[in-house]
């Protein structure tokens, strides 16, 4: 038997909240970027490493919030499109080499098994969860978007990352955070008919904030920073992150959609198989303007097929005159809550 070395805690009726020697727990940091109007740019972030799930985020906000295409290889990103704005960056991995100002926090290994939690580098916790209705209830009567309120405001200054599921079938779009930097109040998603326009399903939600500070209470373990704050507490639902960490995860698989003035080029990546994964919607299922910001605008949708979770559906849309790229850019991984919501 392999030796077991990390950390286990226990609530009051001895349920177990952490163990380190059973699941790996990536640790998150965020850096940003900022473009220098090229088409194709080039940064280098040694932070990445060969295992990292990255991330791209805007910091704009609103409908339309266009990002920019990513991919990255070990130290580098790769963006296109990216303009001259201001990126944000977000890095998961199992930590490494201690990087520089890290002093405070925890780190255990047991064989593969890596936990990394420290001041510079956080964990993502779930900060609210729910679910909702999307698509046909009844001859002429649809469901086709929902704005969602979380319970509680997020205060960071990044965007939340909110992840998503449903029992079998899901195909969404128009997906965008609500709010502002420092208060972040909701999302909203839209049903997409382009697949099947009669379908109908719930939708599972979580909302991930890796920068809250935490007001802990009750049994277990706590994580402060330099500044003597509560950064993570074994109290707190983690959100456990896997499927393929890949910097391009898409091909051109599947059947595309035509309409009669758009093509909806189709796009596959490998899944996890297990339908308690959900998949994060903050870089898949932006919508987006071409060219430009100016019109016509096309739906980036993508989900689950019926019956699968062994491949990941996006679908990208262009005129109907021109097929869009095979290399696909969007960044995405699999999230679930470590204990059941």
């Amino acid at each position: 038997m392999a030796a077991q070395h990390g950390l286990r805690t226990k609530d009051a009726s001895g349920v177990v909240t952490l163990d380190t020697t059973t699941v790996s727990i990536r640790s998150i940091k965020m850096v940003t970027v900022t473009g220098n109007g090229a088409w194709d740019q080039y940064f280098s972030i040694p932070e990445i490493t060969a295992g990292s799930f990255v991330v791209m985020a805007t910091s704009a906000t609103g409908q339309y919030a266009n990002t920019p295409d990513a991919w990255w290889t070990p130290g580098q990103l790769h963006l296109r499109r990216a303009g001259t704005g201001t990126w944000q960056v977000l890095i998961m991995s199992y930590g490494g080499s201690h990087p520089a100002g890290v002093r405070y926090g925890i780190r255990t290994r047991n064989n593969d098994l890596v936990t990394q939690i420290d001041n510079e580098n956080r964990v993502l916790t779930v900060s609210s969860s729910g679910s909702f209705f999307l698509g046909r209830r009844g001859p002429g009567d649809y469901v086709m978007s929902q704005n969602i309120t979380f319970p509680a405001k997020v205060t960071s200054q990044e965007k939340p990352l909110i992840f998503l599921n449903a029992a079998d079938f899901m195909m969404v779009s128009g997906f965008y955070v609500l709010g502002s930097p420092g208060n972040w109040t909701g999302f909203h998603l839209d049903f997409w008919a382009g697949y099947n326009a009669n379908a109908a399903f719930t939708v599972k939600w979580m909302c991930g904030d890796f920068s809250r500070l935490i007001s802990a209470t009750g049994y277990g373990a706590r994580v402060k920073d330099e500044q003597g704050r509560v950064i993570f507490s074994t109290t707190e639902n983690i959100i456990l992150l896997n499927g393929p960490p890949t910097s391009n995860g898409f091909t051109v698989r599947g059947n595309p959609i035509t309409t009669t003035t758009e093509y909806y080029g189709s796009f596959q990546m490998n899944w996890t198989g297990s339908s308690a994964d959900y998949v994060l919607a903050n870089s898949l299922m932006n919508d987006a303007y071409y060219p430009n910001g100016a019109t016509p605008y096309y739906q980036s949708p993508a989900g689950f097929l019926p019956g699968r979770r062994d491949v990941l559906q996006a679908y990208s849309g262009a005129d109907n005159q021109t097929q869009p790229s095979g290399v696909n850019g969007r960044t995405v991984f699999a999230g679930r809550p470590m204990r059941p919501l």
